[in-house]
């Protein structure tokens, strides 16, 4: 008897991007999803069977688990399908491993995951589904590209604009916990707008009046730099506070940083939309020299570094944003 192939999706729990992603997956195929962060995503693609068809998005390759993922998919697609759905820097050599390996890429700088993703399935899933893309490119501050651009003039701007931030908050509020992202999930199944789904506004507000008292505290708290300044922050949702940094110093690159009690720090950074730095790539230089690990965006990214190296890694900062 042939064994039937059930479809999964891992994918960023983070952010509206990589929700918007799973839910649009889950559109297309009903998929069984799991809401990730980069350090919980090798344990549960070991979990994936053999022989499933495996959809991951807005995951980006950093050097600290590409191995153990190309391992991986290699092993699923002997009998099944991966599908790997992303728009963060993909070296070429690890391109190269992903389609030795048999999978199928859907990759690009231009365009957001939940773009992406509603590209490949479009056919799949209804059109309205197109909405979520939407949300995605919004919040990932990619709303001006092409494909996005041309999704998000089917609606009204500003209803955009109100459901995408109000769920980005509500999930920056409660810690991008992934039973509050499995229940957004859920909910978009119907096509529901944030507004209607329960909580998010409460969880919105809260966010709001918390950054709101985080913006007293910046000219006190950030240090300044050459082109660039810092700031520790208790707040699950540093990359918001780095934004908010620029704005209040005028700076055009921020980061802010959280410590873990496990020993490390972990950090978001930030870049005005006229600065040349390409955040991404210096990160990911030289994060592993510090026994870290990072990367993103040209304009956005994130970090992990030990806890001891925090002043060590400023100065590499420094010298490289300053070359």
């Amino acid at each position: 008897m042939k064994q039937v192939r059930k479809t999964y999706c891992i994918s960023h729990g983070k952010d509206v991007d990589g929700i918007a992603s799973a839910s649009i997956v889950k559109l297309a195929n009903g998929a069984k999803t799991y809401l990730v962060n980069y350090d919980k995503i090798i344990q549960i693609l070991e979990k994936i069977p053999d022989n499933a068809e495996l959809y991951v998005c807005d995951l980006g390759m950093n050097d600290g688990i590409a191995e153990s993922f190309i391992e991986e998919c290699s092993r699923i697609t002997k009998k099944g399908k991966v599908t790997y759905i992303d728009h963060h820097i993909l070296k070429p050599s690890v391109k190269r491993k992903l389609l030795k390996a048999k999978v199928k890429l859907v990759h690009s700088r231009k365009e957001c995951a939940g773009v992406l993703t509603y590209e490949h399935l479009k056919k799949q899933v209804p059109k309205e589904a197109s909405i979520l893309a939407c949300y995605a490119a919004i919040t990932d501050y990619l709303d001006n590209q092409k494909i996005a651009k041309k999704l998000i003039s089917n609606y009204d701007r500003q209803l955009l604009l109100l459901e995408s931030t109000m769920l980005a908050y509500a999930l920056a509020y409660d810690g991008a916990k992934p039973q509050f992202g499995n229940k957004i999930v859920d909910a978009f199944q119907d096509l529901c707008f944030p507004h209607e789904i329960k909580d998010v506004s409460v969880l919105a507000n809260k966010q709001a009046e918390r950054m709101k008292n985080i913006m007293k505290t910046i000219n006190s708290d950030a240090k300044s730099y050459k082109n660039f300044a810092c700031m520790e922050s208790t707040n699950p949702t540093i990359g918001l506070v780095a934004n908010m940094i620029i704005g209040e110093l005028d700076v055009p690159v921020a980061f802010a940083y959280r410590h873990n009690p496990i020993g490390h720090y972990e950090m978001s950074f930030r870049a005005r939309y006229d600065s040349k730095a390409e955040l991404g790539k210096i990160v990911a230089k030289i994060t592993p020299e510090l026994g870290g690990m990072g990367g993103g965006h040209n304009k956005a990214c994130g970090a992990r570094i030990p806890d001891d190296k925090l002043k060590k890694f400023i100065k590499l900062f420094s010298a490289e944003l300053n070359k």
